[in-house]
């Protein structure tokens, strides 16, 4: 049985090896964290899934609103509806205002029904 013996030339035949895998390193660092790299093109993305459903949100609530500017516009049922919301009355009528009923306080030592 021989001992091997160390090769003299064992570093300088790894060197392209070690410059290759660097390199590789380099590149795959700078196409992830490079501007507009994988990273950057993931945030892009998920922002652009977020701002797609507020768009889409927003669209049902223009297409709510225009219908509600349609009726408000034409349909004297809804119109009548909103005016009394908002306290108006009729021309003739007369209002009745209720006032809330107060109870009196309680007498001390009083039973509660």
């Amino acid at each position: 049985m021989t001992i091997p013996l160390k090769d003299p030339n064992r570093k300088m035949r790894r060197l392209p090896l070690f410059i290759a895998a660097a390199l590789v390193i380099a590149a795959v660092f700078i196409s992830l964290f490079r501007d507009m790299g994988v990273v950057d093109s993931w945030r892009l993305r998920n922002t652009e899934r977020q701002l797609r459903g507020e768009v889409d949100k927003l669209r049902q609530e223009n297409a709510l609103l225009k219908r509600t500017v349609e009726d408000l516009r034409g349909n004297p049922a809804v119109i009548e509806q909103e005016a009394r919301r908002l306290g108006l009355i009729r021309e003739g009528e007369n209002v009745l205002v209720v006032p809330q009923r107060q109870d009196p306080p309680p007498k001390p030592g009083a039973k509660r029904p």
